[in-house]
């Protein structure tokens, strides 16, 4: 297993690619409940997170839609064979993303929300986004035979469609939303 998580830390450095990870479907699947239980206590860390079925609902929204597009994608480029190796590359570099976004969270926790603090807190997330939709990017590219331009095309339009269902499930995280920014936008405008 240490091979396996030493590999997924060169996959995120775009040291290695995902050719080289194993054909493992039992290590796919503890990777995805290992992502999904990560990602839940993630959430229910979230300030956002209001009740148990958000906790739980939004992790596998994230991971069915990433695994289905993938899918449909590799079946389409008539690559289904490298499904497996594939997936457990994302899943295991999510994994390590999580673990590395967790503290940031929790301190996040007990920081006032207007201090300088929650800025910097904000910027390292924005900076773990960037990295986790990077290595999509790069793994997809890999992966697809397709080009850097389009293999990032397509890591965003499928984060935008992962907010997309998100939103789509619980309609009071865009209300919540609207409602910060024109609280930041009224206190912007006091300033």
């Amino acid at each position: 297993m240490k091979d396996n998580w030493s590999l997924f830390w060169q996959i995120l450095r775009f040291k290695r690619g995902p050719e080289d990870a194993p054909h493992s479907p039992s290590l796919l699947i503890n990777l995805i409940v290992l992502d999904l239980l990560l990602n839940a206590v993630g959430q229910s860390m979230n300030r956002e997170a209001s009740d148990t079925a958000m906790i739980v609902t939004v992790p596998l929204i994230a991971v069915t839609v990433e695994l289905v597009a993938l899918h449909l994608l590799m079946a389409f480029k008539s690559v289904s064979q490298r499904f497996v190796a594939t997936a457990t590359v994302i899943m295991g570099c999510d994994v390590i993303l999580t673990l590395i976004s967790l503290p940031v969270l929790l301190v996040s926790l007990s920081v006032p929300p207007k201090s300088s603090l929650m800025m910097v807190l904000g910027i390292l997330q924005m900076v773990l986004l960037g990295w986790s939709l990077g290595f999509r990017a790069f793994v997809y590219h890999r992966t697809l035979n397709i080009g850097l331009v389009q293999a990032n095309m397509l890591t965003f339009t499928l984060f935008l469609l992962t907010m997309t269902f998100t939103v789509q499930a619980f309609p009071e995280l865009l209300a919540k939303a609207q409602a910060q920014a024109a609280a930041a936008q009224q206190t912007n405008k006091t300033e």
